[in-house]
């Protein structure tokens, strides 16, 4: 394994599976001003600026705008994994890997329980309140919150290099996809809702529908948010490896896919969906997962602390 030290004098944009961290020289933007505190117990879960990278864990309405809100970050009620999710702009894969620990061969992220939870305990909640500059983008606002975490929870991490077990997402034949899953219309401005397809693009997310099964979609993304949402989509006990997009396919496109959960399958109460999920990924995408390694980098925790007081 490679060891790769993180300094948060650097801009850092993006950490992903394949090519890890991309920083740039210059000071770290701060926040004007900023507030951290515990959470209250069952106050509500709030966000007016979108934490996730595209991988969404439910619907997205109309009106999610995506944008950063002129400046003002509102959150309340959220697991520090979530904020740190935010800031380094981890893929589904990547946050779930820094949560739960459960891929072969991969390093522990070395986060504390307080901080991610379990399946089924809480972690602790924060709430955080912060102003930029108005014209900040959602990525500016993503290093601002890289300081915060550094100042305010002491944050220090690193990320690992490993050779890992993972799947390659490829196509079923080479040159063709399946019918739900196009290229996006140059014609489609985003502006209007689209039938089977979530009501903003740049999202992979849950599509509601009437008919049984899971449905989710996505408009104007990208096959490497595809790939890396594959679990957010599926739970990682159905995918227990990272997913690496080999398809070879570039630009954006739309896609709608449904299964049905298997709860035939398996021991009495566990549900199985991982053969009819890639079933639908074959007939109605035309891609599959096939077994690979690749090297992957991870996030890891050196230090965390409990936030000081504002």
């Amino acid at each position: 394994m490679k060891y790769y030290p993180m300094q948060f004098a650097t801009l850092v944009s993006a950490i992903t599976l394949s090519v890890g961290v991309f920083a740039q020289s210059g000071a770290t933007p701060v926040f004007d001003v900023a507030s951290v505190r515990p959470s209250k117990a069952g106050a509500a879960q709030r966000s007016n600026v979108p934490l996730d990278s595209g991988n969404v864990y439910s619907t997205v309405s109309a009106d999610d705008v995506r944008t950063a809100a002129g400046g003002y970050f509102v959150a309340t009620h959220q697991p520090l994994w979530r904020y740190i999710s935010f800031a380094y702009k981890l893929s589904g894969t990547q946050e779930l890997s820094f949560r739960f620990n459960m891929f072969s061969g991969a390093p522990k992220s070395g986060a504390p329980f307080w901080v991610t939870g379990g399946f089924d305990s809480p972690p602790e909640f924060f709430d955080i309140s912060a102003r930029a500059p108005a014209d900040a983008t959602i990525d500016q606002m993503r290093l601002m919150m890289q300081s915060l975490l550094a100042e305010r929870f002491h944050l220090q991490m690193h990320t690992v290099e490993a050779d890992a077990p993972v799947f390659a997402l490829v196509l079923e034949k080479d040159g063709v996809t399946g019918p739900k899953l196009q290229p996006h219309p140059v014609s489609d401005t985003c502006s209007a809702p689209v039938s089977d397809l979530p009501p903003v693009c740049g999202v992979v997310a849950h599509v509601a529908s009437t008919t049984p099964g899971q449905h989710y979609g996505g408009r104007g993304v990208s096959l490497s948010l595809f790939a890396n949402s594959i679990q957010t989509m599926t739970g990682i006990a159905a995918v227990p490896r990272p997913v690496v997009d080999q398809t070879g396919l570039t630009g954006l496109y739309d896609f709608h896919l449904t299964w049905v959960h298997d709860a035939a399958s398996g021991d009495a109460g566990v549900v199985d969906n991982s053969a009819n999920f890639r079933d639908a990924l074959k007939q109605q995408l035309g891609l599959k997962l096939k077994n690979a390694r690749a090297s992957i980098r991870f996030l890891i925790v050196d230090r965390v602390e409990r936030p000081t007081e504002n």
